[in-house]
């Protein structure tokens, strides 16, 4: 009993220090939800995983029985007998009424265990660390929680916010980049050229990495400076392109632009036609031709249906990307077009026929009225539903039974 009461003495030092700094109605809630996670793992029989979301409501609460004989619980199952008999008596400890009987039949298991104690020294030495280290946690969550509050006005790593005008002057510079790379869309009706379009996808690459560096600094993730290296690396990636396009085909490379052609899933400029394939969609009994890029083709033939690009208006109505205004496939592709988002093929239902949104993204033709290299195989917009469908059922059954298994296991559990 000496073992135990000494042992329990260095679990309290240890996590008496953390009760001092916790808003007690905020964490009750976040411990709950934290033990809410052990349990999950618990009846799925991680009692390792477990007894770490265990010991986090703990932290949290620490004057709280049922997160320490939760812990017991847990700490049985790894056969830590000692560590689960001392879990136990603290639960005791903090609420005697609470789980009596369990608490009792658990600890006579223990008993029967025949696990031996630990050397009373130690016990001691253990106390002191635990005693020490809760001492020094406390003392790392005040030194963060003031960190956390600083970092709400001023970023890590920076003296102080970056300036909005220097941000716009990087912005600028990838504003002439997205320039040249429209020039080399366009260029692309003249020939398709391999080497040219590598070209041209690794400069929009860069591109896309370069507005994201940017994003960061805005947030104070990432300094300037660091954000320089992807700005120049888009400007060199994006002249490289344009160069490319200038010694095959000149000047006139950059004379009169492409067809208003793109892909109806993503809206991929489609300037040569060698570089479009046709693809069947079909729902209910009605098959429509549509164009698109090589790899949303290549998904189509797949059978996975590629997402639309879409302007969802507050009401749910959808827009596909060819019916609004001001929108070119060309220019877009490098400069964002506020608010489009992506969804399944199945689920948008355009306003007016899928033959005239069709004729639209393929720049007011009929796709088959078109020269495209190649069709895919027919898509099934309705199988598709069905399938997505079918697999939102297996999910939601899978989460129902673990439910069930929940409650069947809850006994084990306060």
């Amino acid at each position: 009993m000496k073992q135990r009461n000494i042992l329990a003495l260095g679990v309290l030092l240890f996590l008496a220090p953390l009760a001092w700094a916790q808003e007690v109605p905020e964490t009750s809630a976040q411990a709950l939800s934290v033990y809410e996670q052990g349990k999950r793992l618990y009846d799925a029989k991680d009692y390792a995983g477990a007894l770490g979301w265990f010991d986090q409501a703990a932290a949290l609460e620490p004057g709280k029985a049922r997160w320490q004989y939760n812990r017991g619980l847990a700490l049985r199952k790894l056969g830590r007998f000692e560590e689960a008999r001392a879990a136990l008596q603290h639960s005791r400890t903090l609420d005697p009424a609470y789980k009596q009987a369990e608490i009792d039949d658990k600890l006579r298991e223990l008993e029967a265990s025949g696990s031996e104690g630990i050397p009373t020294p130690v016990l001691v030495i253990l106390g002191v660390i635990f005693g020490v280290g809760g001492i020094l946690l406390f003392v790392m969550y005040r030194v963060f929680k003031a960190a956390s509050s600083l970092r709400k006005h001023r970023p890590w790593g920076l003296e102080a916010p970056v300036p909005q005008k220097d941000l716009r002057r990087y912005e600028a510079r990838l504003e002439k980049s997205a320039g040249k790379l429209i020039q080399v869309e366009h260029a692309l009706r003249l020939d398709e050229d391999a080497d040219l379009r590598a070209v041209l996808n690794q400069a929009t690459m860069a591109e896309q990495r370069a507005h994201e560096a940017l994003a960061r600094v805005q947030e104070g993730g990432l300094r300037l400076p660091e954000a320089e290296v992807d700005v120049q690396n888009a400007q060199e990636s994006a002249e490289a392109a344009r160069q490319w396009a200038q010694r095959l085909f000149g000047e006139k490379a950059f004379l009169p632009e492409g067809e208003r052609v793109g892909c109806y899933f993503c809206a991929r400029p489609l300037a040569n036609a060698t570089f479009r394939k046709r693809v069947p969609l079909k729902r209910g009994t009605d098959v429509t031709d549509v164009l698109a890029c090589p790899p949303c083709a290549n998904m189509a033939s797949a059978g996975q249906p590629p997402p639309v690009k879409v302007l969802t208006a507050p009401g749910g109505k959808a827009q596909h990307w060819s019916e609004l205004e001001g929108y070119d496939p060309y220019t877009h592709r490098h400069k964002t077009y506020p608010n489009l988002s992506q969804v399944p093929a199945w689920q948008y239902t355009p306003e007016r026929s899928l033959g005239e949104v069709a004729a639209m993204a393929a720049g007011g033709a009929l796709a088959t009225g078109l020269a495209a290299y190649g069709v895919s195989k027919l898509l099934d917009l309705d199988g598709a539903s069905e399938a997505a469908a079918a697999q939102a059922a297996a999910q939601e059954a899978a989460v129902r039974a673990g439910e069930r298994r929940e409650e069947r296991d809850w006994r084990d559990h306060s």
